[in-house]
């Protein structure tokens, strides 16, 4: 009976783990993938001081959700994300708008398809 018990209470266990780490992930990528379209509009209309700020945003927003994204995906394209999103900066000093955008939207390109990636689906299962 004892054996039983802590089977289930580890079953339980790893169901709310999975679950925890699934919304975690979805939260962060999202305000991810919200921030970068804001970044996106914001290049469209606004100077490069508040474009900078906004893009700096991004960065700090970034560095926190990084290392729980990491932890939580083991998977190449958070990398590619990384990259892209930390480059950005120099970008807006070395390169025009037109480059940055294009940018912007790799990376939500990207973030949506780690967010599709991490869907509990038979196509992701198998």
């Amino acid at each position: 009976m004892k054996r039983t018990a802590a089977a289930v209470i580890l079953l339980a266990f790893a169901v709310f783990l999975s679950l925890w780490s699934g919304y975690v992930f979805r939260r962060e990528m999202s305000s991810l993938l919200y921030s970068v379209e804001e970044i996106i509009d914001c290049a469209e209309t606004e100077n490069d001081l508040i474009l900078n700020k906004k893009t700096g945003d991004l960065l700090r927003k970034w560095e926190k959700s990084s290392v729980i994204l990491h932890s939580i995906v083991m998977h190449e394209g958070m990398d590619v994300l990384e990259e892209n999103i930390t480059a950005l900066p120099i970008i807006i000093e070395h390169s025009d708008r037109e480059e940055f955008k294009l940018k912007c939207i790799e990376a939500i390109n990207q973030i949506e398809n780690l967010l599709n990636a991490e869907k509990i689906s038979i196509e992701n299962i198998l």
